[in-house]
């Protein structure tokens, strides 16, 4: 599939604590203050916005964001961004608000995947696959790249090894994702149960006798935008060449749980991996060997993807993080947790470098640690800001999501009460029959035409002003 659409989905964590640090709402009352305006515009804690984007409130008090359908891989990473600056709005919102009732009490939003407490949420990436592939061939070659990508994309982290009595106990290590550490099946229809690498739950979000949805569910939720953009154009590539049907690297690994565990702590991508042929192979290995596998069937235009990844790679064998530590989570957490760790002549286990990785995922753009590191030059800012802030009310032009955001701006516009979702657009009055919209990438439909007629001529003037944060 040449011409692929995908989406990410971001769980964010939640924490509202007091000045001094200690816990002032349990995060079920946080996620009702911040979703305050949200409720108030949709009458729902679950909508879709301007952007054709879904933002809601998720199983255990998580606000999720899911990004409209895109075609394009660094417009995604634009609509990604957006939803962070949605959210930083929402949560600014709420902290005004809180501040005026007299409240000790800030609302944190982190862009992250495991809490201080260990609980773990999600960053989980959609690919649309030809119905008419073999689905069960693509674990086989997939699997191997999806346990080995995130010596390239993973977002970094310290694990520290756990005691008998089930705690934390001894010093630190530095990881390439602690995402690794919570996968517990390599395939799996469940999500948190069993927590897969791939989801195989069949929900298209499309015509289902054309199409199937690719759920990758072990990725980390990163901060930059040249992270985020790999996870998905390195992917698409290795997709690309496996529905191909050419001859593909043969990397099958013996346990893939237990190669994603031991690859997230060899941080020079070398240690042996048994595979299940008898042999052993690495995690650079693999990599090296879908790069080089995929380079033939890349345009002119996703060169900057090779390249890009190759320096990834080279990052890792040669131990040189120069390139690295400006451009990939991982290495800019490495080398800013060697810093504080050198200059206080603390352990990677001190408390300090936990509320620090937390500082690093906070999406405030006053006090994230991200964006304090982007402004001074050591962390990547590749999108532009007009595209970045475009993404915010623009859904993109070029798939179905642009027929779902053109019908929530007119229905806003007009005040028409409607319901929207991946495939479905409607008015909420009675006897309104549902549009649907099965071909991800339909940009015209005369159904939608006339649903958008049917909606001006409905409405009973302008309707209220869009939400801030839509």
């Amino acid at each position: 599939m040449k011409r692929r659409v995908g989406g990410l989905e971001t769980e964010f964590g939640l924490v509202c604590v007091r000045a001094d640090g200690s816990r002032a709402l349990e995060p079920e009352a946080a996620a009702r203050e911040l979703f305050r305006p949200v409720v108030a515009m949709g009458r729902s804690s679950n909508v879709f916005l301007r952007n054709a984007a879904r933002l809601y409130l998720d199983v255990g008090s998580h606000p999720e964001y899911a990004t409209a359908e895109c075609d394009d891989w660094w417009e995604l990473v634009a609509q990604d961004r957006a939803g962070e600056r949605i959210f930083a709005d929402l949560t600014a919102q709420a902290n005004q608000r809180l501040a005026e009732d007299g409240q000790d009490a800030r609302i944190h939003l982190l862009k992250n995947n495991v809490d201080s407490a260990g609980n773990a949420f999600g960053s989980h990436e959609n690919f649309l696959v030809d119905r008419r592939g073999e689905f069960t061939r693509l674990p086989r070659y997939l699997l191997p790249f999806l346990v080995t990508r995130q010596i390239i994309t993973g977002a970094g982290g310290v694990v520290r090894p756990q005691g008998e009595d089930g705690a934390a106990d001894g010093p630190g290590q530095f990881v390439f994702s602690r995402r690794s550490d919570h996968m517990w099946e390599a395939l799996s229809s469940a999500t948190t149960r069993t927590r897969p690498i791939i989801n195989t739950r069949d929900e298209p979000h499309g015509d289902p006798s054309r199409y199937r949805r690719l759920h990758v569910i072990v990725g980390d939720s990163t901060m930059s935008e040249v992270s985020t953009h790999l996870r998905f154009a390195t992917t698409d590539l290795v997709l690309r060449a496996i529905e191909g049907g050419r001859a593909l690297p043969e990397l099958t690994l013996h346990d893939d749980i237990a190669a994603i565990r031991a690859v997230a702590r060899d941080l020079t991508g070398a240690a042996p991996i048994p595979t299940a042929n008898g042999g052993t192979t690495t995690a650079l290995e693999v990599q090296q060997r879908w790069l080089d596998h995929v380079t033939p069937l890349a345009d002119e235009e996703e060169q900057d993807v090779l390249e890009t990844w190759q320096k990834g790679i080279d990052a890792v064998r040669t131990g040189d993080r120069s390139w690295a530590a400006t451009h990939l989570d991982w290495a800019i957490k490495e080398r800013l947790f060697t810093q504080v760790t050198e200059r206080r002549r603390i352990g990677l286990e001190d408390p300090a470098i936990e509320r620090l990785d937390l500082a690093y995922h906070d999406i405030d753009p006053d006090h994230g640690v991200f964006y304090a590191l982007q402004r001074r030059g050591l962390a990547p800012a590749t999108l532009p800001e007009e595209q970045i802030e475009r993404a915010r009310t623009t859904a993109p032009r070029t798939t179905r999501a642009h027929l779902r955001g053109q019908v929530v701006i007119t229905a806003q516009e007009h005040g028409v009460d409607h319901v929207v979702d991946w495939t479905t657009l409607r008015l909420t009055r009675p006897g309104s029959r549902p549009v649907q919209v099965l071909d991800p990438f339909a940009t015209e439909l005369p159904e939608v035409e006339e649903l958008l007629s049917q909606i001006r001529a409905q409405g009973t003037g302008p309707g209220a002003e869009p939400a801030p944060f839509a």
